[in-house]
């Protein structure tokens, strides 16, 4: 298949891919043009829809360490925060059409496995960081959807890129380079092209588009280094230490970790449950 016309494949899937919900779509256009959220408005609009307000409640009393249950609205948006409970329910939605427009594709399970191993170790990145809870699902949610342009590209082109198994950073940085090459356009890029079409928030938008491309000459992306040092964390066939050597050392400055940062977060991401 040539360049041009695996190009026009790939957009044409995007295009195929069903919009927001005009629910979930209300409010996430609030986040994506940064629009002050006003909690009680929001709170007003999740309560007209039965079916947002359980879905919110449910993934609030998930992601809440607390002895008690979140019963309300009220409670959800005060003990978790807006925008990360919004990003959720447009993730939970994302998981759901994903599942059913790649269904065919082999080996789809490797991909979510692969993506809540990474959305694990950002939010434990995050923690480590000292991150506020509300910032810590917001990293979770990137590392969730950080590939799904990986499973337009192979729809697109009938074959699976490269695992990120055993991949060094040196070589993680060159994916999205070789795939424009190859391809026309990244992966990555593919995948910034779906947040956009359902308008998840530009710190989404920006992990995706430079999960593998943090550092791009003198310009450093703060989310997309989160998910590219989650692919570390996770990785378990080296030491702390060796894996730490093999990053560049301005990843782990610009992202305020050190050593002891990193190796603790490698060592909570083996024994801590999703």
């Amino acid at each position: 298949m040539q360049k041009s016309q695996l190009i026009i494949k790939i957009a044409q899937i995007v295009e195929t891919l069903p919009p927001m919900p005009q629910n979930i779509d209300r409010i996430l256009n609030t986040i994506r043009h940064n629009y002050v959220l006003n909690k009680n408005e929001i709170i007003h609009l999740t309560k007209e829809d039965p079916g947002l307000c359980a879905d919110l409640l449910h993934i609030a009393n998930e992601s809440y360490d607390s002895f008690r249950n979140i019963d309300t609205i009220e409670d959800a948006v005060e003990n978790i925060g807006v925008q990360p409970l919004i990003q959720q329910i447009g993730y939970c939605y994302a998981r759901s059409t994903i599942r059913e427009h790649f269904e065919s594709l082999e080996n789809l399970h490797q991909y979510f496995a692969h993506s809540r191993n990474i959305s694990k170790s950002c939010r434990i990145i995050a923690m480590v960081s000292n991150m506020k809870p509300h910032d810590q699902q917001i990293y979770a949610t990137a590392g969730l959807i950080h590939d799904i342009g990986r499973l337009v590209v192979v729809l697109a082109s009938n074959r699976f890129n490269a695992s990120l198994l055993g991949t060094t950073a040196e070589k993680m940085s060159y994916i999205d380079h070789d795939e424009k090459k190859i391809m026309g356009l990244s992966h990555s890029q593919v995948g910034w092209r779906i947040c956009r079409r359902w308008k998840f928030s530009p710190v989404l938008q920006e992990a995706v588009l430079r999960h593998h491309t943090p550092i791009l000459n003198d310009d450093f992306s703060f989310p997309g280094g989160m998910v590219f040092i989650a692919h570390f964390v996770s990785y378990s066939d080296f030491s702390g230490e060796i894996l730490s050597k093999m990053l560049p050392a301005e990843l782990l400055t610009n992202l305020n970790l050190t050593i002891k940062d990193f190796i603790e977060a490698r060592k909570l991401a083996r024994t801590e449950p999703y």
